[in-house]
């Protein structure tokens, strides 16, 4: 990105409820961490709600320990398959064992 261009951005709605966990990339400065709540933690309150903790977690884990980017991806590309075999129709697995059997 060139100095003094304004990089394009998209605005995101959140139910008051919702957390964002954004995540971005830079070439210069590596990858930046932010926290985006629908709703601000009323004034006082002792304890943050669960989603905003466990978003802050994250977070925080993301920019101080260098190896837990790389671990949450390991485990992503491990359960990908999982996913796959979601989404086969009733009938398709069957099939496919079939087709496995006779290999």
């Amino acid at each position: 990105m060139s100095a003094g261009r304004t990089p394009e951005t998209v605005v995101v709605d959140l139910d008051r409820s919702e957390v964002a966990l954004i995540i971005g990339e830079d070439d210069d400065k590596g990858m930046s961490v932010r926290v985006v709540a629908g709703s601000e933690v009323p004034e006082g309150a002792t304890e943050l709600p669960a989603a905003q903790e466990i978003v802050l977690a994250l977070a925080m884990r993301l920019l101080k320990d260098p190896d837990f980017h790389d671990d949450v991806l390991d485990w992503y590309y491990e359960h990908q398959d999982e996913d796959d075999e979601e989404d086969v129709e009733p009938g398709e697995e069957d099939e496919e064992e079939e087709e496995d059997r006779r290999r």
